[in-house]
């Protein structure tokens, strides 16, 4: 008995052990044994940008979500950019264009989205949303102004004293030619009646012979002004755009901080599944922009406010100099575009103003030919300092991001200065 109730126990104990050694299939439901879950991402943004500067603001804001292509390269002038085929391509097949605006890209903007047959709603100038300052022409000299205008009165009053000596002048040869008039007339007359005749047949002649070129030379003329009418058009709304409001707004990080929210909005209104993504991304680069706005702040206290002034390549700082209290005194370059070539009066007057002022530093761009920069240092002992301007640095420079290019540039200065 006792031996059956042994092998009982270890037939028993056995079952347990082989029931806990089988595993347990997991409960499934219908819809995943069907299939997979499907994934809400879809394909990323197809973003394109004129600025590099903008392309990290974009992939800031965007993260994974984007895929960006900016179209000016590593040291590239905005201004005077050139689009290559590449670019056309990218811009047709862009689900948005962010762009500067305010005429920075002038007329190859009009012409890249143009040639590109892109939906101009697609395109966002950030510029217009950040409250523009306008473009002032610095004035170094005010006394030359009234030296000018005293020229001109002496000019005219000089054009005055000669004025009725010139008409009696011409009084006395007419008399005489009309004393000779009516004999020379009946003279003609009589010499040439028969040529006047041939003449009124070889004019109707070569009419008839070239009127179909003349309408067709009319048409081509025309044929001109109009394939260009609205390249010209556009020109001067780009140059007036220019004239009027500062592009340059990338130098204060608080208009910055607009621009970037500009971006989140556009993205979301792209891909509102992700838009809470890319709103938190734009707040938390906000954050840091605010950072650097305090970081500028407390870096610009050291030097002192009679030596905050600034000669420049061209009309570039205007919104850093409103924003950290700094007056821009002399431009290389007198205007917002960069391939403008100034006179060497212009110059004799930017060397003046160095000198007077004894301010220690003319700043050049990394983007704008430094070779009247360079010749100002040269004539007053000042020192070139170059900043980053209208693009990124290159990788490693410390200046590759707009964060680093923005504190690269306020180092430079403030140490120049100091």
């Amino acid at each position: 008995m006792l031996h059956s109730l042994r092998i009982l126990s270890s037939v028993l104990t056995l079952i347990i052990l082989l029931a806990a050694c089988t595993p347990i299939a997991p409960e499934t439901t219908s819809a995943s044994a069907d299939a997979p879950q499907a994934s809400t991402s879809g394909p990323p943004i197809q973003v394109v940008t004129t600025t590099n500067f903008v392309a990290d603001w974009a992939r800031v804001v965007g993260g994974s979500r984007v895929e960006v292509f900016t179209l000016l390269p590593v040291g590239g002038d905005p201004h005077t950019f050139l689009p290559g085929a590449r670019d056309v391509a990218q811009v047709a097949d862009a689900d948005v264009v962010f762009t500067v605006g305010l005429g920075l890209e002038g007329e190859w903007l009009h012409e890249l989205v143009h040639n590109a047959s892109a939906d101009e709603s697609k395109i966002v100038a950030l510029g217009e949303s950040v409250d523009p300052i306008e473009f002032t022409m610095v004035d170094m000299h005010d006394e030359h102004g009234d030296e000018d205008e005293h020229g001109d009165d002496d000019e005219h009053e000089d054009d005055d004293e000669h004025e009725d000596e010139d008409e009696h002048e011409d009084e006395d040869e007419h008399e005489d030619e009309d004393e000779h008039e009516d004999e020379d007339e009946h003279g003609d007359e009589d010499e040439h009646e028969d040529e006047d005749e041939h003449e009124d047949e070889d004019e109707h002649g070569d009419e008839d012979e070239h009127g179909d070129e003349d309408e067709h030379g009319d048409e081509d003329e025309h044929g001109d002004e109009d394939e260009h009418g609205d390249e010209d058009e556009h020109g001067d709304e780009d140059e007036h755009a220019h004239g009027l409001l500062d592009p340059h707004f990338w130098f204060d990080p608080i208009r910055v901080k607009v621009a970037v929210n500009e971006v989140a909005a556009r993205l979301s209104a792209i891909d509102p599944e992700n838009a809470e993504d890319y709103l938190r991304n734009a707040s938390e680069y906000g954050e840091q922009l605010d950072e650097l706005h305090a970081w500028i702040q407390e870096q610009v206290g050291t030097v002192e406010p009679e030596r905050r002034l600034l000669v420049t390549s061209h009309d570039s700082l205007s919104y850093f100099a409103e924003a950290y209290g700094f007056e821009i005194v002399g431009l290389v370059i007198p205007s917002l575009a960069t391939h403008v070539e100034p006179s060497a009066e212009h110059i004799v007057d930017v060397v003046e103003v160095v000198r007077e002022h004894d301010i220690p530093a003319v700043f050049g761009e990394t983007t704008v030919s430094e070779r009247l920069a360079q010749t100002i240092a040269e004539e007053t002992g000042a020192e070139l300092v170059r900043l980053y301007s209208g693009s990124l640095g290159p990788e490693g420079s410390g200046a590759d991001t707009y964060l680093g290019m923005v504190r690269t540039n306020v180092e430079r200065i403030v140490e120049a200065l100091q």
